[in-house]
């Protein structure tokens, strides 16, 4: 199966009418960092410190107990010290997504970040306890619902879809939402990453999530490397770790993806089950 691509035209057009944001050049400017070997935390410091409104948001999330701060932050070098760049990065990379994506709130839109970071510092533990590195993993867990903001800004009835597609399996996500609206959020969160010059393949992974051939046995029907495919895997765990905790209907769509996912995670069910437990445990006693 070939996978699917959006020529520059198709692009375009539906950046335009989904009012999708350019990434901010202040993203830019941590990436490079983020790159240069001499980099100082003190670099990293200086360069939030000229966005007001980020500077304000990293010091709000990073005084929360999602970081676990033991004393109250008041300046963006503590919150640097403490959190250190690879932390810090990626709580300003769910900042800007959140910031420049909603500019408005709907009142689902607090629901869905809280849900999104939630996901990504549970994708990070559980590449922890796999032993992987876990930062593309979090950067994807964070990017790959994004298309649910976008349209939570565009569609007024999308709160209303929300509700729809909760209880439906994972293939039937897109179909529901393409019927109602003439796209997906899997679709629009394509768009955001190619917008904001994220990786094709990482962005081809949001597109693909909730195909049933994604993990297919066939190896000429492959639609993703194993990388990204692992991406996508601990990501749709997190979800379901997420929404075992939180939400009283639990996750429809678990059940039907388990076994291909939990194999390609390299767990047994039991393992598996046993850290979902604990991480309910966590997230229990954050509250």
């Amino acid at each position: 199966m070939k996978v699917p691509l959006f020529d520059a035209d198709t692009t375009s057009e539906l950046v335009r009418n989904l009012v999708i944001p350019p990434r901010p050049a202040i993203m830019n400017q941590l990436m490079a960092l983020r790159n240069n070997p001499d980099m100082s935390l003190l670099d990293v410091a200086d360069v939030i410190a000229t966005d007001i409104g980020l500077s304000s948001a990293v010091l709000k999330a990073a005084n929360s107990p999602f970081f676990g701060a033991s004393r109250s932050l008041t300046s963006i070098h503590q919150a640097v010290s403490l959190l250190g760049v690879r932390n810090l990065l990626f709580l300003v990379q769910g900042l800007l997504l959140r910031l420049t994506l909603t500019s408005q709130k709907p009142p689902a839109i607090e629901t869905f970040w809280e849900r999104t970071m939630h996901e990504a510092a549970t994708a990070a533990a559980l590449c922890h306890r796999l032993g992987r590195p876990s930062e593309e993993c979090q950067s994807f867990a964070l990017f790959r619902s994004c298309g649910i903001a976008v349209m939570l800004m565009r569609y007024s009835n999308y709160e209303r879809t929300l509700r729809l597609i909760g209880p439906a399996q994972d293939h039937q996500v897109s179909k529901i939402e393409q019927e109602i609206h003439g796209t997906s959020h899997d679709v629009v969160g394509y768009l955001v990453g190619r917008t904001w010059l994220m990786p094709e393949d990482f962005n081809q992974a949001i597109l693909l999530q909730h195909s049933p051939e994604l993990f297919s046995a066939d190896r000429d029907n492959q639609l993703l490397d194993h990388e990204h495919k692992m991406m996508v895997a601990v990501a749709r765990a997190a979800q379901h770790v997420w929404r075992t905790s939180t939400d009283s209907h639990g996750d429809p769509g678990w059940k039907e993806r388990a076994p291909e996912l939990i194999s390609y995670l390299g767990m047994s069910t039991e393992e598996f089950e046993d850290w979902v437990d604990a991480m309910h445990d966590q997230i229990h006693q954050g509250v």
